[in-house]
């Protein structure tokens, strides 16, 4: 088929929920179906997916998508490519009869320590093979502590996915794997995009359990007979595994080259740009932030992370209009930030609720709040959040601007944390440069969509893929006075953030 006739799917398992996006081969947005993840937390610190409800909901969100696509008219046999993305680090595994024998823990189950010192990986060695901060979300620690906690279980295990592996498994039949998300795993080489025998033996791991390693933006399998049924779909069609979701969204935004920086900001918040080789230890200061495959060949992704950006936000809100505020008691709590002073009358936020993420990696720091008097006021704790946040990413985007050599020609706003104008004007005046806030919708979809593009040859390459008409650009320029008045903050917010004690 021409590539003005194709539609393209992306499937986004993220950890909220997951997405379906329909587009034609010019991005022009035809569907977007979703289902909630359920998540269970059987202890604490314990966060597990649910792969029945998961099961169903891809198959659900994929039939949803074709009855609309069949409402309006589009011929399901046009659909050229099915992609899928998902959330790292979860593991899924099956026994010989391909029924999970273990719970899936989420990326942020807490049950996991740092195991790496145990198995003799050195520090340097771990990030120079798998691009990863050295953290113990990783299924390279999970998988070892799954093996301590049940020996029998692990035993009976006879294949390994991610959660995207999984997906594939469910809709093809397919056992492959992403080289941008099989790094997640600290089970892969990120320079040689295989696996990495000497992480497999640390963690007592067959080879023969791992999926396939496949290029990024290759086929993996067709859509089976029983999948096609249960959506609605034409058996057959191409299924591609797009990778990581943090890197699909990324080239959905439009980052294949040097030069942009992405801030996404929904409950966490991460930074990333786009290098063009992985980068060493020593030249991410001590592995301070991830760098890792990106979903589009030849590139590599420059990432930090907060895990509590929208999260703090919101757990601030509800400490001071209630866990389930009415929609104007939310609006006029946010009215009144926008109006605190800047410096928020000297209150300041470490906004640390699950540590600090880059470039300290911390994850024994909390959430710490200094200079609180009888005439703070609500707006003025929720502006120090914004602050706080709003500071953090100005001491990452100098960080990654003297990593990279590359100063950001542009600094891209996504996620539902680019949505706030007020917000935002603080981040652009805490940073000194004009903003784009980006109207994408769904970008990560988007962008495993358009990877299935190039696996079935609608594209030439990535930049083939980008081609025509970009997606409209908000400007955000820094108003001069709020800037001068942040200046006069920057250094009081910094250190507040700084951790001050030995890990």
């Amino acid at each position: 088929m021409s590539a003005r006739e194709a539609i393209l799917i992306g499937v986004d398992i993220g950890t909220t929920n997951l997405k379906a996006v329909a587009i034609d081969a010019a991005r022009n947005l035809l569907s977007l179906c979703r289902r909630p993840m359920v998540i269970a937390t059987p202890a604490p610190g314990a966060a597990e997916f649910d792969l029945t409800a998961l099961d169903r909901a891809l198959h659900d969100v994929l039939a949803e998508t074709a009855a609309t696509l069949a409402a309006k008219g589009r011929d399901l046999a046009r659909v050229a490519a099915i992609s899928v993305d998902s959330i790292g680090e979860s593991f899924v595994g099956l026994d010989a009869d391909d029924r999970p024998v273990l719970p899936v823990p989420t990326w942020y189950d807490r049950r996991t320590g740092r195991l790496r010192t145990t198995v003799g990986i050195g520090a340097k060695e771990w990030y120079d093979t798998t691009g990863m901060v050295d953290d113990d979300i990783y299924t390279i620690w999970r998988l070892l502590w799954w093996r301590r906690a049940c020996p029998d279980e692990m035993r009976r295990i006879t294949r390994l996915f991610s959660v995207a592996d999984y997906a594939l498994f469910l809709l093809g039949k397919a056992h492959v794997a992403n080289p941008s998300l099989s790094a997640r795993s600290g089970l892969a080489d990120r320079n040689t995009l295989a696996w990495s025998q000497e992480h497999l033996a640390a963690a007592g791991i067959d080879e023969g359990l791992m999926p396939r390693l496949l290029p990024q933006g290759r086929v993996a399998a067709g859509l089976t007979a029983q999948a096609a049924r249960r959506t609605g779909l034409v058996q057959g069609t191409p299924l591609v595994h797009a990778g990581h979701d943090h890197a699909c969204a990324g080239f959905g935004c439009g980052v294949v080259t040097p030069g942009t920086f992405v801030d996404s900001a929904g409950t966490a918040e991460s930074l990333t740009t786009v290098v063009s080789a992985p980068i060493t230890w020593e030249g991410v200061n001590r592995g301070e932030y991830d760098c890792y495959p990106h979903a589009v060949p030849g590139r590599y992704l420059l990432s930090g992370h907060i895990p509590s950006s929208g999260g703090a936000i919101d757990w601030m809100t509800a400490r001071l209009i209630g866990p389930a505020p009415a929609p104007s008691a939310r609006e006029v709590l946010w009215e009144a930030a926008a109006k605190a002073p800047p410096g928020s009358g000297g209150v300041r936020v470490a906004p640390y609720l699950q540590g600090t993420g880059s470039p300290w990696n911390r994850r024994d720091e909390r959430l710490r709040i200094d200079g609180i008097d009888a005439q703070t006021s609500a707006g003025d704790m929720l502006r120090a959040v914004h602050e706080g946040l709003a500071a953090w990413l100005g001491i990452n985007v100098e960080r990654f601007e003297a990593i990279s050599g590359v100063t950001a020609g542009k600094l891209l706003l996504t996620g539902g944390g680019s949505r706030n104008r007020s917000y935002s004007e603080i981040k652009a005046a805490m940073l000194r440069r004009p903003l784009l806030a980006s109207d994408v919708p769904e970008a990560a979809g988007i962008g495993a969509a358009l990877m299935g593009g190039i696996a079935v040859g609608l594209f030439a390459d990535a930049q083939a893929a980008l081609a025509g008409p970009a997606p409209d650009l908000q400007q955000i320029a820094p108003d001069p006075e709020l800037a001068t008045a942040c200046d006069a903050i920057r250094a009081s917010l910094v250190a507040h953030l700084t951790p001050q004690s030995a890990p």
